[in-house]
């Protein structure tokens, strides 16, 4: 019977140290995810600016990890991995339609949407990317210079990204 417990004990003193590992393991890992909406409130054209300017989303739905800067507009990598990010973009036939936004790494264009001038009227489109980030890279969308987007409190320009997997 004593051998029987000293056998236990060791099992249990090897699962106590496995147990211990995994929860470190889960610890460490890294949650990363956002997801932001352009305007808190009130409706109209942002833009146009002179110069290509980084879109500050405002209405911020979650910010698990704290990398998106809803200041700045700009997402900032605190880990290194494969991170998915997406963007939509809506424009209004209150001028002329005239929009082009693009998605930025480290102010390197990766994508883009765009809608320009037409007759007709309140168009969206969106795109996604998926791509590696180093600690520090900056991930943002930029309004191109002389162009506009438009909100009206209805959420149609979002910028969403969330870490896949560390590297």
């Amino acid at each position: 019977m004593a051998d029987k417990v000293t056998l236990l004990e060791a099992k249990l003193q090897t699962t106590e140290k496995e147990v211990l590992e995994l929860r470190s393991l889960i610890g460490a890992s890294p949650q990363v995810a956002f997801s932001a909406a352009l305007r808190e409130s009130g409706s109209g054209d942002i833009g146009p600016f002179t110069t290509a300017t980084p879109l500050q989303y405002k209405r911020v739905f979650s910010n698990t990890g704290s990398s998106y800067n809803p200041a700045t507009g700009i997402f900032t990598a605190i880990v290194k991995g494969m991170y998915f990010f997406r963007f939509s973009m809506f424009n209004n036939l209150s001028t002329v339609p005239n929009s082009v936004v693009s998605l930025m790494k480290n102010g390197q264009r990766l994508t883009s949407v765009w809608d320009t001038s037409g007759n007709d009227s309140h168009d969206m489109g969106s795109n996604a990317v998926v791509i590696p980030l180093s600690v520090g890279d900056n991930v943002y969308v930029e309004l191109q210079e002389n162009r506009i987007v438009y909100d009206d409190g209805m959420n149609y320009n979002t910028f969403s990204g969330f870490l896949l997997f560390t590297m």
